[in-house]
């Protein structure tokens, strides 16, 4: 399989950690341009990184009709439920490429700081009345969907997705939970904001 631009740039927001964090643009080109130089690399000196040609390809991926990313230049990116799983299938495709840069954003450290490993997210879906609910064959409302996440009618759409991958990262592995995502992620997204609040948010 041939990676595009568009795939090493999402392959690199996952080795940076952009499923649980918020990952600055230069972060994200320096990472890209390691495991693509010749794409993300100057021409004539492809020792040298494209900025210019990292931030396209992360804006065209975003604006995407199911895109793996979502963010902004200015704030940084990270990967949306559906990038999260495209990463954890390719993640092979990186071969024995070494990623030396760290993501230094601050959202990803107060991530780290709020969330204190995967252990307190596994033990917040499981003690959720979702959970609960769905153990036991019974339908839950978008509304305690939500809850898992803390996402509720009032949370941008553009945190929505950000905290949906956050938790669906953070529980990999468990394989029940991994299950109930598939179900709860939709739910949790179909969150409608009062009608005042949803055409201030389409202005």
């Amino acid at each position: 399989m041939r990676l595009t631009k568009k795939d090493v740039s999402v392959l690199a927001l996952g080795a940076l950690g952009g499923a649980t964090a918020v990952i600055d643009t230069e972060d994200a080109a320096i990472a890209a341009h390691e495991i693509d130089r010749d794409a993300f690399g100057w021409k004539k000196y492809p020792e040298r990184i494209d900025l210019d040609t990292v931030r396209t390809t992360l804006r065209h991926e975003g604006e995407a009709k199911n895109p793996r990313i979502e963010g902004s230049i200015q704030n940084g990116w990270h990967l949306t439920p559906h990038g999260v799983a495209w990463v954890g299938a390719n993640q092979g495709l990186l071969g024995d490429v070494n990623i030396t840069v760290a993501p230094t954003s601050a959202a990803a450290q107060r991530w780290r700081a709020e969330t204190r490993g995967s252990g307190a997210a596994v033990n917040r879906v499981r003690t959720s009345e979702a959970f609960r609910l769905w153990t036991q064959g019974r339908e839950f409302t978008p509304r305690e969907a939500g809850g898992v996440f803390r996402i509720d009618e009032y949370t941008p759409a553009k945190d929505r997705t950000r905290k949906a991958a956050q938790l669906q990262e953070l529980t990999r592995g468990d394989k029940d939970i991994e299950a109930f995502m598939k179900d709860a992620i939709p739910a949790a997204l179909e969150l409608r904001a009062p009608a005042g609040r949803q055409d201030k948010e389409n202005q």
